[in-house]
């Protein structure tokens, strides 16, 4: 754990410039739902509005790469369980990501950059979030489909570290309080709400795939669209 923060601290460094510190900004809005490493991947997607150079790129791709794979801390959340739940949080903050990546910048770009996240019709481009579910997959619960990777790791080839991230990632996933929405007006008075998970099934997806390698991404790729496939059958895992 301690030499992976090693790592993640020293690409980290690797990839800002050597420039004075700035004054941190605030996250926009249209970014505030996004994870750290698909907020600094919301900068690499404007590279040509705000002329990027490679080497920026580069950077920003280092960036992106270190705060994705930088294992996340177990925080306590209030609950009526009787014993202890926890969340998982990723240990480098959305703000760190935003303003380490509005370091790398010129100041004209950083301008630039600020408006075009500020703007009323932007929309943010995050790659990670780019995969589809598989139809497979689709009648499956977000934490659910993080499950089946774990449960098809022989096929995919996934090692015990892996297998081990899955299974955190599941748990977290399922874990994620839910928010309540308005569903449509009925005949009642009174407001009619309707549960749903924080963490869409396509982030689940994602987030399960960015743990693997290109190779096994492939593998999954096929063996969830392969004709026929059905997902195996899933047991209840206990967070204790």
């Amino acid at each position: 754990m301690l030499k992976r923060t090693l790592v993640t601290a020293a690409l980290l460094a690797g990839a800002l410039p050597a420039i004075p510190a700035l004054a941190q900004e605030q996250v926009p809005a249209s970014l505030a739902a996004f994870k750290p490493h698909e907020v600094v991947e919301a900068f690499t997607a404007e590279a040509k509005s705000i002329g990027l150079t490679q080497a920026q790129l580069v950077r920003l791709d280092s960036m992106h790469v270190a705060v994705r794979d930088e294992r996340h801390r177990w925080a306590p959340t209030s609950g009526n369980k009787a014993h202890q739940t926890l969340k998982m949080k990723p240990m480098i903050s959305r703000e760190k990501a935003y303003n380490e990546a509005l370091a790398i910048l010129t100041p004209t770009q950083r301008d630039a950059i600020i408006k075009r996240f500020n703007a009323p019709d932007y929309v943010p481009v995050v790659p990670s979030l780019a995969t589809k579910v598989p139809a497979s997959l689709e009648s499956l619960k977000p934490h659910e489909i993080v499950q089946v990777f774990a449960a098809e790791a022989a096929a995919l080839g996934l090692n015990e570290d892996q297998v081990k991230d899955l299974g955190e990632l599941h748990v977290a996933v399922r874990d994620e309080p839910h928010r309540y929405t308005p569903m449509t007006p009925g005949s009642k008075a009174h407001q009619h709400l309707m549960m749903e998970p924080m963490i869409s099934k396509r982030r689940a997806y994602n987030d399960a795939l960015s743990i693997l390698t290109p190779d096994q991404q492939d593998r999954a790729y096929k063996r969830f669209n392969a004709p026929g496939y059905k997902p195996p059958a899933l047991a209840k895992v206990s967070d204790k």
